[in-house]
């Protein structure tokens, strides 16, 4: 390829990066979800006080995320000397820029290395435009810099070069496994292929380098779940086994429903039909990662004229369904096909990857976890394409030979134009304005993805109490790490009961002086709208409303009166 063909593909690319980042280059990073968690972790770290989650009561010490992406928020609030979310957060988000940046750039050469210019280039355009990929580099999730790290891993450890670059290559595995554990499929994939190539003394060098991490994080997990403050936490489902964000992914893991605990741990059997339900799901899961999920593709369907049927509802879902499970199976093709060529770095990780992924009981979270890695699909995809389109027989009929020869451009053009589409309908109606306020009171205003009127009127009501919340409170949502990064007081997750009364008594037992109640589409928040609301109805004496949102979606419940009995049943309540 020609350097100025390469440079005219690297300025293209540049100029799509920063067209989809203009819009949202103001304001902090989104540090709602999962995001306020890391925020949280890295300020404890910048702080000077360890690993933990200041948001709970006793500040207790982290055990479910690997800490380079806390370290990282460390480091920002250590340069800029505040741990204010609002200044930190905006830097945050031009590092994510950044990423996202050198992310696709990188992509792009990895994907020259097996594909023609321009399908490479098309390629990674699909990475580039795919919204949730957006989402996700607008959030302070370990996502996009573990895609960065797992594509600058391959780049140093497959093709001619791989051995000029071995101190880099293990560098970006550490820091895969630092970022997420399911890092972990990357480790054995690069020992794995030392042994596929029978370079037993690489493999012993690499397994060595690789238990580093896994043995220094897994052996600080274990310390901490050994400690005295792990069996005597500060209320008594702190450490329960469904709290996901205080306990290790092996604890939540273990059991059968971790939104539903009462169903207890999961049997083999039941860890079998996980993983088969996960693999049927395989197909649709790959496909969305390529593409768009399979709601969107159903919305952009039912926009085009005369395809909308008299039963759109069903026949609009399957349609979309079969679109994305089309895309998934031409991309297992392509992972079949690559790992019949001398380079099986790439598949051997996709295909642990995989194992990692169907052990989860998570399926609304599949295609989070597939996200990092789209180069890797879309390489997949292309290259089954462009196999089909090169072994089309030359005495076959007219019209194989035509639709095998269309098929790969067709089909990227498909992608390109669904995501575009997608896009900028994102932008038009799932991109709402945040008005929120920093530590000296001035409004600051940015857009985010996906935040709404519930959203709105959340943040609304957190900032209302914000001034009333004592010291000693402590407050009960669904997003703890957000409501304590918004009222500065200590925030807990509400326990995930089926029974009321039990519920209230855990709640006693924190004690807990408020509870929020929220209308946001997430999981937490459906959760706790259906048992708290339960309880607030069979205590009405306990807990007085004293806000609300104008919709009623939102509301803020304060402790009417001191717990009695059922403050003892909570601390006696043993952690489940």
């Amino acid at each position: 390829m020609r350097r100025s063909t390469r440079s005219l593909a690297f300025l293209a690319l540049l100029a799509l990066i920063v067209a989809v980042w203009l819009p949202r280059l103001r304001g902090p990073i989104d540090l709602r979800w999962d995001g306020g968690v890391y925020y949280v972790l890295g300020t404890a770290l910048a702080q000077g006080q360890g690993y933990r989650l200041l948001n709970e009561p006793g500040e207790i010490e982290a055990v479910q995320y690997p800490p380079l992406l806390p370290a990282i928020v460390a480091l920002h609030q250590l340069v800029l000397g505040t741990s204010d979310p609002l200044v930190v957060g905006h830097w945050l988000r031009l590092t994510f820029f950044l990423m996202f940046a050198v992310h696709a750039l990188s992509s792009y050469v990895l994907l020259r290395r097996f594909l023609p210019s321009g399908y490479a280039f098309a390629g990674v355009a699909v990475c580039v435009l795919h919204l949730f990929t957006m989402f996700l580099s607008d959030l302070l999730s370990a996502e996009l810099p573990f895609a960065l790290a797992s594509v600058l891993f391959v780049l140093w450890s497959a093709g001619p070069r791989a051995r000029s670059h071995p101190v880099a290559a293990a560098v970006c595995a550490t820091c895969a496994y630092l970022l997420r554990t399911a890092g972990i499929a990357l480790l054995i994939a690069w020992v794995g292929d030392s042994l596929v190539r029978r370079e037993f003394k690489l493999a012993a060098l690499r397994c060595a380098i690789a238990m580093l991490p896994i043995v220094g994080w897994q052996a600080y997990v274990a310390e901490v779940q050994a400690g005295a403050s792990y069996a005597a936490p500060a209320y008594s489902y702190q450490r329960a086994d469904y709290l996901f964000y205080n306990v290790s992914y092996g604890t939540n893991l273990a059991l059968r429903d971790p939104y539903r605990p009462e169903l207890g741990k999961a049997s083999p059997a039941d860890l079998g039909w996980r993983v088969l339900g996960n693999l049927i799901r395989l197909p649709r899961s790959l496909g969305e990662a390529v593409s768009a999920s399979r709601g969107r593709w159903q919305a952009l369907l039912a926009r085009v004229p005369g395809l909308r049927a008299v039963a759109w509802e069903r026949s609009g879902l399957a349609l979309a369904t079969a679109a994305v499970a089309f895309l998934g199976l031409v991309v297992l093709v392509g992972l079949a096909l690559h790992l019949a060529r001398p380079e099986r770095l790439i598949a051997l990780y996709v295909l642990l990857y995989a194992g990692t992924v169907c052990l989860t009981p998570w399926p609304l979270q599949l295609k989070r976890y597939w996200s990092p890695l789209a180069p890797f699909l879309v390489l997949f995809l292309l290259q089954c394409l462009l196999s089909v389109r090169s072994r089309a027989w030359p005495g076959g009929p007219v019209l194989i030979r035509a639709i095998a020869r269309m098929l790969p451009a067709t089909v990227v053009c498909v992608v390109l134009m669904v995501q575009t589409f997608i896009v900028l309908d994102a932008y038009r109606t799932s991109s709402g304005e945040v008005v929120l306020h920093d530590r000296r009171g001035s409004p600051v205003r940015f857009r985010l993805f996906f935040y709404t009127r519930p959203d709105r009127e959340l943040d609304e009501a957190l900032e209302w109490l914000r001034p009333r919340v004592r010291p000693a409170d402590v407050v009960a949502a669904a997003m703890p790490h957000w409501t304590y990064l918004l009222t500065g007081a200590k925030t807990v997750m509400p326990p995930f009961e089926a029974d009321p009364q039990e519920a209230g008594a855990l709640l006693d037992g924190v004690p807990v002086e408020y509870i929020v109640l929220d209308g946001t589409d997430v999981d937490i928040a459906h959760l706790m709208r259906r048992s708290t609301v339960e309880m607030l109805r069979a205590a009405p004496a306990r807990w007085t409303a004293i806000y609300k949102s104008s919709s009623g979606e939102v509301a803020v419940y304060e402790r009417s009166a001191e717990p009695t009995e059922s403050a003892a049943t909570g601390r006696a309540t043993a952690d489940r």
